[in-house]
């Protein structure tokens, strides 16, 4: 029989292994810093253009915890969200000639809403969506233009179409969150729209990410778009704060965006 001091050494190890094995898989994970232009790049020219045509967004999910915790995109982040209204879709596919002036193209996402990404970046494998049944495909990296939309009987604002709905049913705004005036809050280099009041930023975090000030936590491969089996869950630590900064190369884009944006959203 093992002595405590020896099972506790083992116990000891084998988080030890396990947490480097995590670290490993939330490397993998890691845009290349071509990849990091480009996705900053795309956050840009969408905001200018939602700015510019009066169409309502809010950042959300790793993308508001990224400017909250992070102050930009997180290091081991690969894709970034905002929030639109299921009745603004038809608005936003009719800019795709807008989009294209920059290189840039918007993919139909069904069950979710819509992505928007570079016209020449590689595609990826198609696969299954979450359901098992409808097709999906896109290109690497992109920005998730996730629908929302307001649920009468529940009194807030909930993922819009079925397959989101499906994979997260406990997901949602308030009404505060999305009426109330958004506010410009920094991210690495850009400033973009995010729920009004720190505290209510906090508050959205608290609800969706239970232990987001101090873990790590991962469940999906967007490349692949399929959850991972195991999550990937992390101790956050001072070397995962900052964030991953856009280079200082030229655009990714056709040409650059150079128009102030809209003030008011």
């Amino acid at each position: 029989m093992d002595s405590p001091l020896l099972r506790m050494d083992i116990d000891r190890t084998n988080r030890a292994d396990n947490q480097a094995n995590m670290r490993q898989r939330l490397d993998k994970e890691k845009l290349t810093d071509d990849e990091v232009d480009k996705l900053y790049d795309i956050v840009q020219v969408t905001d200018g253009l939602f700015n510019r045509n009066h169409i309502r967004y809010t950042i959300e999910g790793g993308t508001l915890l990224g400017a909250v915790r992070h102050g930009g995109l997180i290091k081991h982040d690969n894709d970034a969200d905002f929030d639109i209204l299921q009745d603004d879709i038809p608005q936003i596919k009719a800019l795709a000639p807008q989009f294209a002036e920059y290189g840039l193209e918007i993919i139909d996402v069904p069950g979710w809403g819509l992505q928007v990404t570079h016209q020449d970046s590689p595609g990826l494998a198609p696969d299954l969506w979450t359901d098992g049944v409808r097709q999906w495909t896109s290109k690497w990296p992109f920005l998730d233009l996730i629908a929302i939309s307001w649920n009468e009987q529940l009194q807030r604002y909930v993922l819009a179409q079925d397959v989101a709905f499906h994979d997260y049913p406990e997901y949602y705004l308030t009404k505060s969150d999305w009426e109330n005036t958004f506010e410009r809050v920094p991210f690495a280099h850009l400033q973009l729209w995010a729920i009004g009041g720190e505290k209510n930023r906090r508050a959205y975090l608290d609800r969706h990410y239970k232990n987001w000030n101090r873990m790590i936590e991962m469940n999906m491969d967007h490349r692949s778009n399929h959850y991972f089996e195991v999550e990937i869950v992390c101790p956050l630590s001072e070397e995962d704060l900052g964030y991953r900064a856009r280079s200082k190369k030229a655009t990714t884009l056709k040409k650059s965006w150079t128009e102030e944006n809209g003030k008011n959203c």
